[in-house]
């Protein structure tokens, strides 16, 4: 898990920075109302146009025009804000605001939480994508009560997202975090949700982040890291894959799919291809909900040479 370099950052506009963290001390509606409002009059002059780069990567990458591509990339600076603003939210609402908040929270899936809550270990995989972070307030608290939860998350020296993690042990769950960056780390990892820890990872981390595999992402070949594969083999608990979808004044958590990774290859291949069926349809369904954009010549696969 980790807090993405969204538009919005690269921008490093102050002036929208203060603004977010005002409204993310705000009630649920209030916040997400004044998000709407901010956005609209402030948005386009405080940030700017995104860089050229991004423009034609999502152009080729989506089947836009340019400018198709530029007003996409600005609808999704909405989606960059409303995140920012949730992890601000989770660090600094009260226990009782935040609990309000998860109110507004809707789901279908309660029947798959359920189980998926009921087993004695279990990896939950999500993305960069939507308002995550209420979305974890809400299975946490309505799921996962007396539950130890690991965060698999990379070592940062971000203060409000070491804050911002820190405050899901405040909804009856115990939290803890590893960076499975050294073979010891991973190792206690393993323990841990053998012995019954719900785990937490994201699904949509570029090559550079372990092992990977190629898939096929809007009719091109993109690499993701797929270590959660194995760490679901390794522990022998199901996988569920889940992303939160938003209208902005109300969030959805949708389960796409619930995993059991046998330990074979064939096996394996199964669940990468799952992992890439399920962040191809979310970007294809909302791609504005995606934080991930300004990093995504990180998950190019190199053409292979062609034969002499």
């Amino acid at each position: 898990m980790m807090k993405s370099p969204s538009l919005l950052q690269q921008g490093r506009n102050r002036a929208a920075e203060a603004a977010l963290r005002r409204l993310a001390s705000l009630p649920f509606q209030l916040r997400r109302r004044g998000l709407r409002l901010f956005f609209d009059a402030m948005a386009a002059p405080l940030v700017g146009r995104p860089a050229p780069a991004l423009v034609s990567a999502c152009a080729a990458t989506l089947a836009f025009t340019r400018r198709e591509s530029e007003r996409f990339l600005y609808r999704s600076l909405l989606y960059d804000a409303l995140f920012q603003m949730e992890w601000l939210a989770l660090a600094y609402r009260s226990k009782a605001g935040l609990v309000a908040d998860a109110r507004f929270i809707e789901s279908d899936a309660h029947d798959e939480l359920t189980w998926v809550a009921e087993q004695p270990g279990a990896l939950i995989g999500t993305m960069h994508f939507g308002p995550y972070s209420l979305g974890l307030v809400w299975l946490l608290h309505r799921f996962f009560q007396g539950r130890r939860i690991v965060v698999v998350k990379s070592v940062t020296n971000d203060v409000e997202e070491q804050r911002a993690i820190s405050r899901l042990n405040e909804l009856g769950t115990e939290v803890e975090f590893i960076a499975p960056d050294r073979a010891q780390d991973f190792h206690q990892l393993v323990k841990k949700i053998r012995g019954g820890a719900v785990g937490i990872i994201m699904v949509d981390l570029p090559p550079a982040y372990g092992r990977s595999s190629s898939v096929e992402l809007l009719g091109h070949r993109a690499g993701f890291a797929t270590g959660v594969v194995d760490l679901a083999m390794l522990c022998g608990v199901p996988l569920m894959l889940f992303r939160v979808c938003s209208t902005i004044t109300t969030d959805r958590v949708e389960v796409s799919d619930i995993l059991d990774v046998a330990r074979t290859a064939a096996a394996r291949e199964r669940a990468v291809d799952r992992i890439g069926r399920f962040i191809g349809s979310s970007l294809l369904d909302h791609p504005d909900h995606w934080h991930m954009w300004s990093r995504f010549g990180e998950y190019a696969v190199p053409l292979e040479p062609s034969a002499a």
